[in-house]
């Protein structure tokens, strides 16, 4: 059988409601956080793949603006230095 004593050791080390309450709390606090930290995520891959899409169309942009000038030089029979 417990004594008064054992009883006193085993509630100095088991959690109460109140503790249990205040972890729920702390919990709930965290989901809050963690799911306020995705949505932030996303929406950062969200832009970030928006600029890729963008960097991509710029890229082919630029190469055909590019070929259009090589052929108008060659046809214009002007010599274009590549400046370093």
């Amino acid at each position: 059988m417990l004594t008064d004593k054992d009883i006193d050791k085993l509630t100095s080390v088991l959690a109460t409601k109140n503790d249990l309450k205040e972890l729920v709390e702390d919990v709930s606090s965290l989901k809050e956080v963690v799911q306020g930290l995705t949505t932030a995520v996303d929406g950062l891959a969200k832009v970030i793949d928006d600029l890729r899409i963008e960097y991509s169309a710029i890229k082919m942009q630029l190469s055909r603006h590019e070929e259009w000038i090589k052929e108008i030089a060659k046809k214009t029979g002007v010599k274009l230095k590549f400046l370093s």
